[in-house]
């Protein structure tokens, strides 16, 4: 397992791996929000065996209100195939090294999951707190419900 910078080379499995844990995306604004991300170095990628696995994208929020001086995570996608097997963990804990290289002391996410989903649990275990939901939905979003936060302070980070 190796986790590293995405670079443009990984547009097309990037792609690909939205789409299948993400099946209503907009490709060709994800493509966009792709290059925003590597001009930022703002995704980290992980592969298997020189596989492309999945990836975590995020956007540092270090002036823009409400999320001051925190990360916050856009996208968390793993390939069907490998999931379960500890590698959002993996891009997650890459995330909490690189915070605390920064002295970033938050990340946040939100997801429009609602209720007893896997997806929340999973965030849960990582260590995540529920901080708010936001009503109002952007009419570009993926989701047609409410958006819940969520929240972890680094030094909150829980070791696997």
């Amino acid at each position: 397992m190796k986790i590293r910078n995405g670079k443009l080379t990984d547009k097309k499995e990037y792609l690909k791996t939205q789409k299948e844990a993400f099946p209503n995306i907009n490709t060709k604004r994800d493509s966009k929000f792709f290059e925003e991300k590597i001009k930022n170095k703002e995704i980290f990628v992980l592969e298997e065996k020189g596989e492309y696995a999945g990836h975590i994208c995020f956007g540092k929020h270090l002036l823009n209100p409400p999320f001051v001086g925190s990360i916050f995570i856009e996208e968390l996608a793993v390939k069907e195939k490998f999931r379960g097997k500890g590698f959002g963990t993996k891009l997650m804990e890459k995330l909490v090294k690189f915070c605390k290289s920064k002295k970033i002391p938050t990340i946040h996410l939100g997801t429009g999951d609602t209720g007893n989903s896997k997806v929340m649990r999973y965030y849960e275990k990582q260590g995540f707190k529920k901080v708010g939901w936001l009503k109002d939905i952007n009419p570009n979003s993926e989701y047609n419900r409410p958006q819940f936060f969520y929240a972890i302070m680094i030094k909150d980070w829980k070791k696997q």
